[in-house]
């Protein structure tokens, strides 16, 4: 379950609903939000790898006077929670900047057999990052990240909101992020795969066409140093390098922006599918009372 955690932790926001608003021309970071405000939504994923249904994710979002908010909660199901019971919260928030997204504070508690691991990075003006970690962690067994490594990075969520708007502004999924999320530094690389039809309606809320989008990770430094952590960014026991995330943008009703409908990636474990199965616009007041 612990790769799965990591999954989630550095791809499950994707999947929050600021995508493909309208074409717009790119401002520079010192005007207002470009971006048009989106009500305040809840979306609902389910998470399979090797065929089997282990997690559900609710995602929060909000964005109001230049400010962006997000929470992720997710959890594993049946059997495998009787008796590995996992959770997790993420959240972060910040202000837009025209199309830009500067965070101002990421918080992950992750929760594995009832014992709780807290991270929180705390943003400066200068762009560096300060982690926090409850109880105490330090870098021992992994690589150094550098202060110039850390300089402009974001935090896991806010890096997949700026690609969203990459997508809303650019029409475009081909962008580089630099990613920091306490002890890695990597960056996602987006690129465009085309369109396809998607047509699962046992699994997923839409079903139509949909654009294609893939996610490439390249660690930049904070890797584990010995082989058994350094799992996750391995294709195969003896191949190294992460597989790529191949995503599925659409529509899935009138007046709803293009969302994340399906996500797919190779793991270790086996193939992990996640699927959008509903959202609904929901009050400010529903976002807070999520927060941790």
């Amino acid at each position: 379950m612990r790769f799965v955690q990591v999954i989630l932790v550095s791809f499950l926001a994707v999947m929050l609903p600021l995508v493909a608003h309208a074409k717009a021309a790119k401002y520079p970071v010192a005007e207002v939000q470009i971006l048009p405000v989106l009500p305040p939504v809840e979306t609902t994923y389910d998470i399979y790898v090797g065929g089997l249904h282990l997690v559900t994710a609710h995602i929060w979002f909000e964005e109001q006077g230049n400010v962006f908010h997000t929470i992720v909660r997710a959890q594993d199901l049946g059997l495998l929670a009787r008796f590995l019971p996992w959770n997790t919260i993420l959240e972060s928030y910040g202000r837009i900047k025209g199309d830009h997204f500067e965070p101002k504070e990421f918080f992950t508690r992750d929760e594995w057999n009832h014992k709780p691991k807290i991270t929180k990075l705390h943003f400066n003006a200068k762009g560096d990052i300060t982690p926090e970690f409850i109880p105490p962690s330090g870098p021992e067994n992994r690589e150094e990240v550098t202060l110039e490594q850390r300089i402009g990075s974001l935090d896991p969520v806010t890096a997949l909101l700026q690609m969203l708007a990459h997508v809303a502004v650019d029409n475009s999924c081909a962008i580089p992020v630099p990613v920091f999320d306490g002890k890695r530094r990597f960056d996602i690389v987006g690129r465009d795969d085309g369109n396809d039809t998607l047509n699962e309606p046992d699994y997923e809320a839409y079903s139509g066409k949909a654009r294609q989008c893939a996610a490439d990770f390249k660690m930049i430094s904070g890797e584990w140093k010995d082989a058994e952590h350094a799992r996750f960014w391995k294709k195969t026991e003896s191949e190294a390098g992460r597989e790529p995330f191949h995503i599925w943008l659409a529509s899935p009703a009138k007046g709803m922006p293009e969302i994340p409908v399906r996500m797919e990636t190779g793991s270790i474990a086996g193939l992990v599918v996640i699927h959008l199965t509903s959202w609904h616009y929901v009050s400010a007041a529903d976002i807070k009372a999520q927060a941790p």
